[in-house]
């Protein structure tokens, strides 16, 4: 709960200001160039981390499906440039700018899903497959889990 508090608060700390600019008229250039360079720093530092996990997690089924992720925050990323296509190349309109920008955000959301679906679809088949044997070893290491199906005590016998 202290979690979602703090994430709320952080949220509406950094959108209050944002409003204020937009309800006052036009948004100066050098807020906007400031959030957009904000926004693809923020990106290399989450690509940077997810290219850390997937040497980590190497053969796992995280590091197998990275690059769903990976593409997602390109296609982000490139959301963010968008914006400053318009701004610099006048064969762009705002308004086809703002259209590709929410296109790639809809296509960095889709292959987020698809990220978490297939990791969830391989975490669930491994669990699956779990043998009675691993399932026992998994009862002895973390004793708060639930009981062995077997009914034995795997204590040592107490």
């Amino acid at each position: 709960m202290r979690r979602l508090t703090t994430m709320l608060l952080t949220i509406a700390f950094l959108a209050v200001p944002g409003c204020a600019y937009a309800t006052a008229g036009e948004v100066p250039e050098a807020l906007s160039i400031g959030a957009g360079a904000a926004a693809l720093i923020a990106a290399v530092g989450l690509l940077m981390a997810m290219l850390a996990v997937a040497r980590i997690a190497h053969g796992a089924a995280i590091a197998e499906n990275i690059h769903f992720a990976v593409l997602a925050v390109v296609c982000l990323s490139a959301s963010v440039l968008m914006g400053w296509i318009a701004r610099w190349a006048p064969a762009f309109s705002v308004e086809h700018a703002r259209l590709g920008a929410d296109l790639l955000a809809v296509a960095s959301m889709t292959l987020f899903g698809v990220y978490f679906v297939r990791v969830r679809l391989a975490m669930s088949r491994y669990l699956r497959r779990l043998t009675g044997e691993e399932q026992l070893l998994t009862a002895v290491i973390d004793p708060d889990s639930s009981a062995p199906a077997s009914g034995t005590d795997t204590r040592g016998g107490e």
